[in-house]
């Protein structure tokens, strides 16, 4: 058995400030450490519900956040962003489940730590379809394109929500309590390794009964910017679209097609962004 694992930021357990998430924050060399003792836990509880290959993907920022010395030695890692196709769920293909370790609420529609989708101030909101949606969507359904099932999640609890909401009865790990985007009560780290732990391990044992997310036929993926400036530089992207000026949107014969039109969008768009006025 063949388990996948992103492992994002913003969910980590204790971590609640952009002090901790980011390279350039002072408590970052923390905040690695944390990252890598969740993931650990992860990988413990996989191999204990009897997982027999485990692989890592770092999706936080540069990507180089897991303590790579410290990562449990029976697992592998893919480190680095440059040139990750699928991005979060680079090399997913031919998994039999996936776990996601540190993920956050959708920008925009809780009180969610940290809550945002896939860049920070320049973006209002994405949606798949008509419909709202996070990085959890996002990579669900890019997953499950290759039919890997998300057999559970760890963050706060409104990520647990927003995943039972869209995936159904998988696993949740809750290690905090939002209070607002940058507060949260939080649970010890030993309950939380605790319970990243034994979550992995039931959702492994579940594996059979998940079924991957799947979005049928045609898939239009949108993004509405803070900035029209975002936008318009983002419309130069062969087969994208606006809606309206703040607006860029990419139709495909399916999910692989549509992200990789709205990843373009994406990666250009945000080049246009203007520190002071957005």
């Amino acid at each position: 058995m063949k388990i996948y694992i992103v492992a994002d930021g913003e969910g980590i357990s204790g971590v609640v400030s952009s002090d901790e998430m980011h390279p350039t924050g002072s408590r970052f060399e923390e905040f690695r450490k944390l990252m890598t003792m969740d993931v650990n836990a992860a990988i413990d509880g996989a191999f204990e519900a009897g997982a027999r290959e485990v692989l890592v993907n770092d999706a936080h920022w540069s990507s180089l956040n897991i303590i790579y010395e410290k990562l449990d030695a029976r697992a592998e890692i893919i480190r680095g962003a440059s040139n990750k196709r699928l991005s979060m769920v680079e090399q997913v293909e031919g998994y039999d489940g996936a776990l996601f370790i540190g993920l956050h609420a959708k920008v925009g529609h809780s009180h969610g730590v940290a809550n945002e989708t896939m860049v920070g101030p320049e973006m209002y909101e994405m949606r798949m379809n008509g419909m709202p949606v996070g990085e959890l969507e996002l990579n669900a359904a890019l997953a499950g394109y290759f039919d890997v099932p998300v057999l559970m999640v760890s963050g706060d609890d409104c990520l647990a929500k927003e995943a039972k909401r869209s995936l159904g009865n998988i696993e949740t790990a809750i290690v905090k309590y939002a209070i607002d985007r940058w507060t949260a009560r939080c649970l010890s780290l030993e309950n939380s390794h605790k319970e990243i732990k034994n979550k992995a391990s039931q959702a492994v044992h579940r594996i059979k009964e998940i079924k991957p997310y799947t979005i049928d036929g045609q898939v239009e993926l949108e993004i509405e910017w803070t900035s029209t400036a975002a936008c318009k530089r983002a419309s130069h992207v062969p087969g994208s679209y606006m809606k309206s000026p703040r607006i860029i949107a990419y139709k495909g014969k399916d999910m692989l097609e549509a992200w990789h039109g709205i990843q373009a969008c994406l990666n250009l768009g945000t080049t246009a962004f203007d520190p002071l006025y957005g």
